[in-house]
């Protein structure tokens, strides 16, 4: 693991690192001791980012004052260890409730005769739902920190009992061979603690993908809000062992290019826009994706759920 040094934080604004899902920035202004309020924040933000996905927290960085930079790492904005103290922020963390288990504080010296800090807070993904100082449940949305819903501190408090997939796809439409066929991919990783014993993918896949397709096998012709597409279910075979934490597997389908452009009632076939994805796995919270054509034939795709609005 790389060590977090001044040298380290430098790299990363003049390479200008955007915040993310997983990374955030804070001005020293934000560990002033002046009232409540920052220790409330402070909560918020280390509960939001392990509701999430976890991630790092970088205390000591300020950010553009413009609005279209914001989330871009503009210069070094350190605090003196003796204004705020590892020890404190450790203490304003454990009040979180309940506490989070695995934090790490790295005290990084800017200035070591000045005694100037910055304090990088790393933040495990937890197991359960943890709650801010002000009894609020908090996630990581679009580079802030939103209040959770009912149904998603739920699903939080539930990772512990059900296995974490996640999915990619890839329509190969030149898989090999001298027949015009092709395959559809997906994978399915478990990187959640519990075994997937059951799991299934639903895709509707448009009949225009850079030219008409036919699936083999059992595949269905539907009509969705966007045209004519193929529903086709993938799932383990018989015998097939469930998918351990660590572990994949790949469900395969294969697909034949043809030239028909009319339906079997003599109808022309109007081909759906886009690739829909629905993924099963036990009682996980389903993923859902609509995916744009060009991406998933050229290469692996990931199936995520939309953002929430």
């Amino acid at each position: 693991m790389t060590a977090w040094t001044k040298e380290r934080l430098e790299q990363m604004i003049a390479d200008g690192v955007e915040e993310s899902l997983s990374l955030d920035y804070k001005r020293a202004a934000a560990l002033v001791k002046t009232d409540g309020k920052e220790i409330i924040e402070i909560t918020k933000d280390i509960s939001a980012m392990a509701n999430s996905a976890g991630g790092v927290l970088i205390y000591g960085i300020a950010e553009p004052a413009d609005k279209a930079n914001r989330h871009l790492p503009e210069r070094l904005d350190p605090l003196r260890r003796t204004d705020v103290s590892k020890e404190w922020l450790e203490q304003v963390i454990q009040t979180i409730q309940p506490r989070i288990e695995g934090v790490v504080i790295h005290p990084v010296a800017i200035d070591e005769h000045a005694g100037s800090v910055c304090y990088v807070v790393e933040v495990p993904q937890s197991h359960t739902a943890h709650q801010a100082r002000d009894h609020v449940y908090y996630k990581r949305h679009n580079f802030n920190s939103r209040p959770m819903e009912d149904y998603e501190v739920r699903d939080v408090m539930n990772r512990k009992s059900h296995p974490k997939i996640l999915a990619s796809i890839f329509v190969n439409l030149k898989a090999g061979g001298y027949k015009p066929e092709g395959v559809i991919l997906v994978k399915l990783e478990n990187v959640g603690r519990m075994i997937a014993r059951r799991v299934m993918v639903e895709l509707e896949l448009p009949y225009n993908m850079n030219g008409m397709i036919m699936p083999d096998g059992d595949a269905t012709c539907e009509q969705n809000d966007e045209g004519d597409c193929y529903l086709i279910r993938l799932a383990p075979g018989l015998g097939q062992p469930p998918i351990f934490p660590g572990s994949y597997l790949v469900l395969k389908r294969k697909i034949h290019t043809h030239v028909q452009t009319k339906k079997l009632d003599g109808k022309p076939i109007i081909s759906a826009r886009n690739v829909k994805v629905s993924v099963f796995a036990d009682e996980m919270t389903p993923l859902r994706a609509k995916l744009d054509v060009a991406p998933v034939i050229l290469g692996w795709t990931a199936v995520e759920n939309p953002p929430a609005p």
